[in-house]
């Protein structure tokens, strides 16, 4: 889309962080979610 070369790094590294960032969330979430019996 006429992007230079930087610009489409930073778009691929923004998607790439988000995606990772919603993953580790939802694990957290699942992982605090489990009740813990000692």
């Amino acid at each position: 889309e006429g992007h230079t070369k930087m610009e489409a790094i930073r778009c691929l590294k923004r998607y790439i962080s988000r995606e990772v960032y919603t993953l580790l969330r939802n694990q957290n979430r699942r992982i605090n979610s489990i009740p813990i019996t000692a």
